[in-house]
């Protein structure tokens, strides 16, 4: 109440002082999370439990080159071929490149003539493969309400790193169409087209290194 004097009361100004603090606690400054995305990884070939690979047929698997648009985490999506763009509210579960490294090394481990291991210090192995990944994305070649064909394309060059003379190099390039137009049915399809392109791989890396000590 005012006083004659023109002034709150005492009383008056801590209500209204109270009031603000407990109207200040129930306002968020802070926008609704986000529905977390889902992590998608591929699919692991079984190792054989011996293998049948010297220590002369050992690979260095340098880190893939890719450009920008596919060095993440993004499950990239074409609607004509040249532009990209990702998948909402989903991710792999680690770069793509450092996924298909993983999944070449993996499989050259299922064959077992060939050793693919990853670059540390000054570790010397025989060769060395450089892998430049060009495509991996979900191409909407027949329109976006149909489910998208898939391309993975990668381009390897194998190098003796004493001579640093290149063998050999090969480019594979591999295609599965999803079933559907799902997030997940492309994962699949990804799944399939990078095993067919990494069994490819392993099965020219092989080839050149045996010729090679023959």
């Amino acid at each position: 109440m005012i006083n004659r004097h023109g002034f709150l009361s005492v009383t008056r100004v801590l209500s209204v002082i109270a009031l603000g603090v407990i109207m200040s606690g129930c306002v968020s400054l802070l926008p609704d999370p986000s529905p977390a995305p889902t992590i998608y990884r591929l699919s692991v070939p079984q190792s054989l439990e011996d293998s049948r690979a010297s220590s002369d047929n050992v690979v260095n698997i340098e880190y893939p080159t890719a450009p920008r648009g596919l060095s993440g985490t993004d499950i990239v999506l074409s609607p004509d071929g040249r532009r990209l763009t990702s998948a909402a509210q989903a991710n792999w579960a680690e770069a793509v490149p450092s996924m298909v490294r993983n999944s070449l090394i993996d499989t050259l481990a299922r064959d077992g003539q060939v050793i693919g291991v990853i670059p540390k210090g000054s570790t010397r192995v025989p060769y060395r493969l450089n892998t430049d990944l060009r495509r991996f994305e979900a191409v909407f070649d027949q329109g976006e309400d149909a489910a998208p064909n898939i391309v993975v394309q990668i381009n390897v060059a194998l190098t003796d790193t004493k001579t640093r003379q290149i063998i050999g190099v090969h480019t594979v390039t591999k295609e599965t169409r999803a079933g559907m137009r799902t997030v997940s049915s492309i994962v699949d399809a990804k799944d399939r087209a990078t095993r067919e392109a990494m069994d490819d791989i392993s099965a020219w890396l092989v080839r050149q290194v045996l010729a090679d000590k023959s």
